[in-house]
């Protein structure tokens, strides 16, 4: 893995890194992902290994240097750490109310545009940022409303995601170096891709080639089990404007649980409000409920019972081809003998190391998004 160093001003590749002890980058499908890199000093590691600029680690993955340290013991060496480009959706912050009522796709991509694009402070945008055009990063879904004033971008997005199993990524579009005008290949834009997941479980609806992993199948290892239940919620309060009795108040979840199985989350959202500063009305009685309970929605997602696996294995050894077989995000079955289950989960991560010349690729499944099936022993 050779990686590639652009500067940051104007995104031009200005070096490449081809010596190191070790390189890990974990891409994850509704998170910013992050990077690490352990290497020998060098005098061109020092003048272009600086804050700001963008890392090409593989297709699709860019990391932005974050983080720098120099450490002195029988060499010099550097280390440096930093995150994926997904992170530049949280250079922004909602500084106003704004409220957006839509699908996730047109909801998500409206935001990126009002933020960083086609703000009205020219300041804000960001002009190499772009909304893809393929019909494939614009996915269908069920309209949501959303509100929200002082939040970052990335924070939003996410949250109004995860309950529906969406992610998102900043894809880093490279130009080859040009021959004819001697241009040097470059980081050209940053293109913001919504994901929609595709179902690869066995026996799934949609006609896929199932994806399976396990230890009788030779492309599991290291696999660990977790189930978390410490902050779970059955039911989520959510109280939005209002004082005291007068307060508007609505109950999302499980609502039909009662006694020792009601847990409840208070949610104060006392944001969301249907007039605005000067007393006129911007939401209709339907549409703050239709707010309070998304944002429900998204708070109980936040606490409920968690099962998920860390699997590892070697690249070499891999059944499927990652970004062929499979991506990020997709539904796939991990098939667990030592409980007698087969468990259908999403992939919310993916992290490749490179250690000692020899290539590690992890999976971590989870948001417990999943169906249980028992295995016949």
């Amino acid at each position: 893995m050779n990686l590639e160093i652009f500067e940051k001003s104007n995104r031009t590749r200005i070096g490449m890194i081809k010596t190191y002890d070790f390189v890990q980058y974990e891409d994850e499908f509704n998170g910013e992902g992050s990077f690490e890199i352990q290497m020998p000093t060098t005098e061109e590691s020092l003048m272009y290994l600086t804050f700001g600029n963008f890392i090409l680690f593989d297709d699709g993955v860019v990391g932005i240097i974050k983080y720098k340290n120099d450490t002195e013991d029988d060499g010099t060496r550097i280390t440096i750490k930093g995150k994926l480009t997904n992170n530049i959706l949280s250079f922004r912050s909602f500084l106003l109310t704004a409220s957006y009522y839509g699908t996730l796709s047109e909801n998500s991509r409206q935001m990126v545009s009002d933020l960083m694009i086609n703000n009205g402070n020219e300041e804000r945008n960001i002009h190499f940022v772009k909304l893809s055009t393929d019909e494939k990063y614009i996915p269908s879904s069920d309209k949501v409303r959303v509100q929200n004033t002082g939040d970052k971008l990335s924070k939003v997005i996410s949250e109004m995601f995860l309950p529906y199993g969406f992610g998102y990524e900043m894809y880093p579009v490279i130009k080859d170096y040009d021959e004819e005008t001697g241009q040097y290949s470059n980081l050209s834009e940053i293109e913001f891709r919504v994901l929609k997941p595709t179902d690869r479980t066995i026996n799934n609806l949609d006609g896929n080639i199932p994806v399976v992993f396990s230890f009788e199948l030779n492309n599991l290892k290291n696999m660990q089990y977790e189930e978390d239940g410490m902050e779970y919620n059955t039911v989520a309060i959510v109280a939005s404007e209002g004082i005291g009795k007068e307060r508007k108040i609505i109950e999302i979840g499980e609502t039909e649980k009662t006694g020792y199985d009601r847990i409840e989350l208070y949610v104060d959202a006392r944001d969301i409000q249907s007039e605005d500063s000067g007393g006129n009305a911007i939401l209709t009685n339907e549409e703050l409920e239709e707010l309070m309970k998304q944002r429900g929605i998204e708070k109980l997602e936040e606490h409920k019972k968690f099962i998920s696996f860390d699997g590892s294995i070697v690249e070499g050894n891999m059944k499927y081809t990652y970004k062929e077989d499979f991506y990020k995000g997709d539904y796939v079955s991990v098939i667990d003998k030592n409980n007698g289950n087969i468990f259908n989960l999403q992939i919310v991560s993916v992290t490749k190391s490179v250690s000692n010349g020899v290539e590690y690729f992890d999976i971590t499944f989870g948001y417990d998004r999943l169906k249980i099936k028992k295995i016949n022993k």
